[in-house]
């Protein structure tokens, strides 16, 4: 029986870093990579999580290393990418999950590392973007793609010759690493680092006994005063032309946002799983807020109803305790 024991101590681990360097190398599927770790997490000790860790980054520099061969233009970006998935699985281990560094800065709490963990694994992925922009194979993809967006765009205005030459003149690969680079230096980067993180964070968390619900996730107060200074940021950084500071403003605002939307989100959460509405019917409501989030045009107008919705709670109790029973002042 301990035999037994040991040699599932060591299958989990083992098993669960193989699936780890699956999931990154996947591509489709890359960005669920952390969740096995958050999983064995929390039933294995901290020898097993951080081996865990070590291994699945040694298998995982070992596969890249064998496939670029002797290529000296692709080694740069494989020291690149292999340090940028190495950080972010060492800062996930770390910082997000339960129990392993608790003692780590200890006063930072939960959304609070995810957005300090999001900002150190971005600034790991610049050296891979410098690298990538320096080469020639990565430039002549995006041409191809460029060209493939124009054609198709073409063919939607099949007869309007004017609209035609705009397309071919505006949509080139030099017109999309401009806008590619807009966005992702505009909060593009960034948030898509807190999704990351957060979502791994919460799917990993889904124990009976550590289960994270967005029922009772709330913003702190202050953030209303930095949205408002991003927006004031973004504003000022348009009127007199100041890049910088029009970025970190954009960073800023979307952050605040974010966690806004998750408030809002918590909130439609909390009445729907008001008693008094059956387990159907929650179903329902839940499929029809998915649909709506997920549908092109709408789903703008919802995603600025939700934050909205959380932005008021600032001010507005929203979320008060559901009561199912005759009140106790008479009349009422």
């Amino acid at each position: 029986m301990a035999s037994r024991t040991r040699i599932l101590q060591f299958l989990y681990p083992a098993f669960t870093s193989i699936v780890m360097v699956i999931l990154v190398r996947s591509g489709l599927l890359t960005p669920l990579f952390l969740i096995p770790l958050g999983l064995l997490g929390q039933r294995g000790n901290r020898t097993e999580i951080i081996g865990t860790a070590l291994v699945m980054i040694f298998i995982n520099m070992a596969l890249s290393f064998f496939a670029i061969g002797s290529d000296p233009a692709a080694w740069k970006l494989f020291l690149a990418d292999t340090l940028y998935v190495s950080a972010l699985t060492l800062l996930f281990v770390v910082f997000l999950i339960p129990g392993i560094f608790d003692g780590f800065l200890p006063f930072l709490r939960g959304t609070y590392r995810i957005l300090l963990v999001s900002f150190i694994g971005m600034l790991f992925l610049l050296p891979v973007f410098l690298f990538a922009m320096g080469d020639n194979g990565l430039y002549d993809l995006f041409k191809q793609q460029a060209d493939m967006i124009a054609n198709m765009l073409k063919e939607s205005t099949a007869g309007d010759v004017v609209q035609q030459s705009v397309i071919e003149n505006a949509i080139n690969a030099d017109t999309l690493f401009i806008l590619m680079k807009s966005i992702a230096l505009r909060g593009g980067l960034f948030i898509s680092h807190v999704l990351f993180f957060g979502l791994s964070a919460a799917l990993s968390r889904q124990s009976v006994g550590n289960r994270w619900s967005l029922r009772v996730f709330h913003v702190d107060f202050g953030w209303i005063w930095i949205l408002s200074a991003m927006l004031l940021a973004i504003l000022a950084g348009i009127v007199f032309k100041v890049e910088v500071l029009e970025i970190i403003g954009w960073n800023g605002a979307l952050t605040a946002l974010l966690l806004y939307f998750l408030q809002g989100m918590g909130i439609l959460s909390h009445f729907i799983a008001h008693p008094r509405i059956s387990r159907g019917s929650r179903f329902l409501l839940r499929t029809l807020l998915i649909v709506v989030l997920f549908s092109p045009g709408i789903n703008a107008i919802v995603l600025a109803g939700i934050s909205l919705l959380g932005i008021a709670e600032n001010w507005v109790s929203l979320r008060r305790p559901h009561l199912t029973g005759p009140s106790s002042t008479p009349g009422m």
